[in-house]
């Protein structure tokens, strides 16, 4: 049971990483149990575990649903996840192989080419590939892992700029001067570059977010 489970809870939190699932969108038991072919008893262990960790929240007589953070909690971990980038930054410019190069070089285009086709989807996809290439380059598998954590929780959020005018392009302005500056070994700037990358976006969420708010109540 416990595996079935685990297995359930890796699934989910991915799932909510990669956008699959978004913030407010609702878990049904039966639909899970379907998909995944097995009881409602390890569903709601999953569940009850995501809870725990804060990626679900539970309302009553509703459900599970997909953890809705508020703009202070949103620019906390804003603030923590553009510390760390800026070190894995730091740390791909000191450790650099000729295939980490090529890889955050790859991430660049792919970048590139989803904001000339004004494809968000595919810039998030994108986005997500540069970031990851410099986690792999830095070389730090406790650096990884704590980067993976935060990501369950922001992920989701990332791209709502994206719908800003010009933010694609900026972005990949921004994504060029961090690559240029790690494949030069300065990591002092990519850490900062990145931080600043990271903030910039940070900051602009919690507007957003109070904007969809108003939105979604009644006129």
């Amino acid at each position: 049971m416990a595996r079935t489970a685990d297995k359930l809870i890796d699934q989910i939190s991915q799932d909510v990483a990669d956008g699959v699932l978004r913030p407010g969108d609702q878990l049904e038991e039966a639909d899970l149990a379907a998909r995944f072919g097995v009881s409602r008893t390890p569903i709601r262990e999953a569940m009850r575990a995501l809870v725990d960790c804060g990626l679900l929240e539970t309302r009553p007589r509703k459900g599970a649903f997909v953890r809705v953070l508020n703009p202070k909690e949103l620019l906390d971990l804003f603030e923590v996840a553009a510390e760390l980038e800026g070190l894995a930054c730091r740390l791909s410019a000191a450790n650099l192989t000729h295939g980490g190069a090529e890889g955050i070089r790859d991430a660049v285009q792919l970048c590139r080419d989803a904001c000339a086709a004004e494809d968000t989807v595919a810039y998030r996809n994108a986005n997500l590939a540069f970031h990851d290439a410099i986690h792999r380059a830095a070389d730090n598998q406790a650096l990884i892992e704590q980067l993976g954590q935060i990501q369950l929780h922001i992920n989701a959020y990332r791209s709502m700029p994206y719908d800003v005018r010009g933010r694609l392009e900026k972005s990949v302005e921004e994504h060029a001067e961090i690559c240029d500056a790690i494949l030069a070994g300065d990591g002092d700037k990519a850490s900062m570059l990145m931080r600043d990358h990271m903030m910039l976006q940070g900051k602009r969420l919690p507007s957003i977010i109070r904007s969809m708010e108003q939105q979604k109540k009644p006129a």
